[in-house]
């Protein structure tokens, strides 16, 4: 088995992402011809029949009867929809001119346990630092950070200048990231943060391939290593904060830290989104994606399903309301108490 540093991950999301799928070269541009299109490109392709139970040809023996090659666009669009629904993915969509469909019930079904103006007004404050996409300020001898999307970059002087600020702090107890509602972004984000904040080296991750048919048909395993950047780094420790609107870069990112022991997991487990989706395209110009990796921890949990905490917080909407942010604060007393 091969390994890289885990920076190369994003490289690899890249190439995977620029993937077009089709069942031959020429196919025929009509109702029936796009729906088989895209099942047996899922069925081929996609990751986590096994792990979910979807038995997908029970699912195509229940689709297939609705289409017709007389039926128009927006008919032809609800019964693929509700196909892709099915794989229970948040990382699955279709999108058409008029529509993209989703499955958002990852977090849907979830307390929010979060709420941006509690955060501003009653814990950053008006004072606090901004660099590029972090927040960042101490509160109560504790550092804290808020990063509400890894689509927001951050530079590298940023990054030095927010871990060095904590450094030099007199007396910190620790720092909380607090990555509650951010639904991902860039991975390279994601991993470069998360080595500001690596002890050691450590294996961290697995990431297998789709290569073959069969639902089980799985290779090229890339064993990743987190480690300290090599700059400036923060080793005390650590608690983050998680809800289930954490997804994708940020499942990612919070499955990478909890392999550390001076890092805390606090509040809900995350929404998952453990795989690398890749894009297709069908006949008529419709693209789609889906799961086309999945990522094991070093003890063959799979991130798709989300990082579990370990401190299972959640926060009373009354309370939370009132200006008191109970995650938040169990965070804080952890760090205190240390």
């Amino acid at each position: 088995m091969k390994k890289f540093l885990l920076y190369t991950f994003g490289a690899l999301l890249l190439l995977s992402s620029c993937e077009k799928a089709f069942i031959d070269d020429n196919p025929a541009n009509d109702p029936l011809s796009n729906f088989d299109v895209m099942w047996k490109t899922v069925d081929e392709k996609y990751t986590f029949f096994i792990p979910k139970g979807i038995n997908w040809d029970s699912i195509r023996n229940v689709y297939r009867p609705m289409v017709t090659n007389d039926m128009n666009e927006q008919e032809l669009f609800d019964v693929l929809a509700a196909m892709l629904y099915t794989l229970e993915d948040g990382h699955v969509n279709l999108r058409s001119p008029f529509n993209l469909s989703r499955n958002w019930e990852w977090y849907l079904d979830y307390p929010d346990n979060f709420i941006e103006e509690v955060v501003e007004r009653n814990y950053l404050g008006s004072d606090y630092k901004i660099a590029g996409g972090l927040q960042y300020t101490i509160i109560d001898s504790v550092g804290y950070i808020y990063y509400g999307s890894f689509s927001s970059g951050f530079s590298l002087a940023s990054l030095n200048a927010v871990i060095t600020y904590f450094n030099e702090a007199t007396a910190l107890k620790g720092v909380i990231i607090d990555v509650r509602n951010n639904g991902g972004g860039s991975l390279n984000n994601a991993l470069v943060l998360a080595q500001r904040f690596a002890t050691e080296k450590r294996e961290c991750m697995i990431t297998f391939e789709k290569t073959g048919p069969a639902h089980d048909d799985f290779g090229n395993g890339l064993s990743y290593s987190l480690k300290p950047s090599g700059e400036v780094n923060y080793s005390g420790p650590v608690v983050l904060l998680t809800n289930r609107r954490c997804y994708s870069a940020t499942n990612t990112f919070a499955a990478l830290l909890s392999n550390y022991p001076h890092v805390t997991i606090v509040g809900a487990p995350t929404g998952g989104g453990g795989g690398i989706p890749i894009d297709n395209e069908l006949p008529n110009g419709w693209t789609y994606r889906f799961s086309a990796t999945t990522s094991l921890l070093p003890d063959n949990f799979n991130i798709e399903f989300g990082v579990p905490v370990d401190s299972a917080v959640n926060n009373n909407p009354t309370i939370n309301a009132g200006g008191y942010d109970q995650i938040l604060e169990t965070g804080l007393a952890i760090l205190k108490a240390k």
